[in-house]
């Protein structure tokens, strides 16, 4: 949301810095400005069933493909109580498609949207299926209390 000054700004402290870009993976035309001039890009999947938001896909798959190729790119997804084996199978389908390489990392909620601990091991099994690095790892901004 902020290329514009991202694009002026991170060619002066490249150099100096690895930059790591955390990002909603939505606006892909923005990334294509910006894929060469990050180290790594940690990009959020907006699953359907946990978000209640419309279906990214496309975005998501058009993210992929900009962002892709000169930084180190991972895909994070919040897995909550509600969300949908077929979203996390998607997602893991839509990384393989672009590079089954590409780190897929499974987030639970906390709190009253924590998944079950067996739900969530069941997606990664069936994630892990398709793409080959599927990791559960929790919201390290939530631990630490970062907002």
């Amino acid at each position: 949301m902020q290329a514009a000054f991202l694009t002026e700004w991170l060619p002066s402290v490249k150099r100096q810095f690895r930059v790591y870009l955390e990002t909603n993976g939505i606006l892909h035309e923005a990334m294509k400005d910006l894929r060469d001039l990050v180290h790594v890009v940690s990009m959020d999947f907006k699953l359907p069933s946990a978000t209640g938001l419309r279906p990214f896909w496309e975005e998501h798959s058009r993210f992929l493909e900009a962002a892709t190729g000169t930084a180190a790119v991972f895909v994070k997804a919040v897995i909550t109580r509600d969300t949908s084996k077929d979203d996390v199978l998607l997602s893991a389908g839509l990384i393989a498609r672009h590079d089954p390489s590409i780190p897929f990392v499974l987030q639970p909620a906390g709190g009253p949207l924590a998944p079950d601990i067996n739900m969530l091991v069941d997606y990664q099994e069936a994630a892990l299926r398709i793409t080959r690095d599927v990791r559960i790892i929790p919201q390290a901004h939530k631990i630490l209390m970062v907002s």
